[in-house]
């Protein structure tokens, strides 16, 4: 699971020392840097260096300004980057994994929805580690995991947005991106921890 570090309260320290045992990666964008500022997302990274860290600002500016700021969250200590796909196809020297936008969790992403086959054969072109497809659409992670089967299947909308814990990785998916389900819990420990055995009673029948 990775969590989506959206929108926090409370010691962030805390929170993720207390996931650890359920969380695998750690998704952030403008929301946290707005809240904590850039100095402190690279604080934050530097402190918890076990989970995967994600930035995850979909950038789609021309080649040179995306990978200038490549370069930068390389230095923050990021491991990879959400980018949108539809900038045309350029491999960037970063040493960032890149994680392009091919769907996305929520109804109103239209655009996105109908030119689903193009985003997947830019993902190709740009021979991305990963893609980004909405949990709440099944069956467009079930054609982007028999289009790519070699790629990183990365899918928000768990909970808060309808899709239950483990129907996006029965599909196909590599991940499921969880954010408010947990974040706005009383528990968020717990709240993971549930997510958890879903997921596994889901593709493995365990309890």
């Amino acid at each position: 699971m990775i969590l989506a570090l959206d929108f926090p309260s409370g010691d962030l320290d805390e929170l993720l020392n207390g996931l650890r045992d359920y969380v695998v990666g750690v998704k952030v964008g403008f929301p946290l840097a707005l809240a904590i500022g850039w100095e402190g997302i690279a604080e934050l990274v530097s402190r918890h260096e076990h989970y995967y860290w994600i930035a995850d600002f979909k950038l789609a500016d021309i080649p040179d300004v995306v990978e200038h700021i490549l370069g930068r969250f390389k230095e923050m200590g990021m491991d990879a980057a959400i980018i949108h796909l539809f900038t045309g196809h350029r491999r960037y020297e970063t040493g960032l994994e890149l994680i392009g936008v091919a769907g996305m969790s929520h109804p109103q992403a239209k655009l996105i929805r109908e030119n689903f086959v193009k985003l997947l054969e830019e993902a190709e072109l740009l021979n991305v580690m990963g893609i980004v497809v909405g949990a709440t659409r099944p069956e467009m992670i079930r054609e982007a995991r028999r289009r790519l089967p070699d790629v990183q299947i990365f899918s928000p909308g768990v909970g808060f947005q309808g899709a239950e814990p483990g129907s996006a990785l029965e599909a196909g998916a590599s991940f499921e991106i969880v954010g408010r389900s947990i974040l706005r819990s009383e528990d968020p420990v717990e709240a993971a921890r549930s997510v958890v055995e879903a997921q596994r009673v889901i593709l493995h029948g365990e309890r």
